[in-house]
């Protein structure tokens, strides 16, 4: 396979990237997906959806 001149080389997404990554970086995605998914599983406050009803 070639690639065109001036094209970055493809990168390997997910899981498979991280385990070629460097410690440090591959600890700070943990970190950040940690972080990430946390967020995505607490609950929206009632108040916040009181606001955000008021909008519509």
């Amino acid at each position: 396979m070639s690639s065109e001149s001036g094209s970055p080389p493809e990168k390997p997404a997910g899981k498979d990237a991280e385990k070629k990554l460097p410690g440090k970086v591959q600890e700070i995605n943990i970190a950040l997906r940690r972080a990430y998914d946390s967020a995505v599983d607490e609950t929206i406050p009632q108040s916040m959806l009181d606001l955000l009803n008021k909008l519509n």
